[in-house]
């Protein structure tokens, strides 16, 4: 992520927390390179990792999944049903390369996706594991399902 990219509470606080370790001498861990971003508007939007503009410029073949609020059961629960979240992977590995949401609990889901970011793991984690049922995460496995489907056909 550039350096001018917007950054919020959540990196604020991690970069005092390393500065402060640094000054006093405790050994710490370098920031991880994928910062959450998460704006908490209605609806919410958060994204971590790259973006489709950025991997286009940067020339890395990928595939988006798509997982569509009104197709799960949990927002027929919730109500909402103009939610939308979006996987992106190398077309040639399946790796996870960002992740993109603008729904309601889009900031609680982010971390998932940062967390596979940090373990270079990506389509095949999406589609072998088993969500609670009904909740958001089960947009995971339908984007997986998308994404999936359409590298099969291209």
């Amino acid at each position: 992520m550039s350096l001018d990219f917007p950054h919020f509470a959540a990196t604020s606080s991690e970069q005092g927390r390393l500065a402060d370790c640094h000054a006093s001498g405790i050994q710490a861990e370098p920031m991880t390179t994928h910062f959450p971003v998460g704006i908490y508007s209605i609806s919410e939007i958060s994204m971590v990792g790259l973006t489709k503009e950025q991997l286009t410029q940067e020339k890395v073949p990928y595939e988006v999944g798509i997982a569509r609020y009104r197709d799960i059961a949990r927002e027929t629960i919730m109500g909402d049903h103009s939610g939308i979240l979006k996987l992106l992977l190398h077309r040639k590995d399946y790796g996870l390369l960002g992740f993109h949401a603008i729904e309601t609990g889009a900031t609680e889901l982010i971390h998932i996706e940062q967390a596979i970011l940090r373990t270079a793991r990506g389509l095949d984690y999406f589609l072998t594991t088993v969500f609670n049922y009904p909740t958001l995460a089960e947009c995971y496995n339908m984007a997986a399902l998308d994404a999936s489907n359409k590298l099969r056909e291209g």
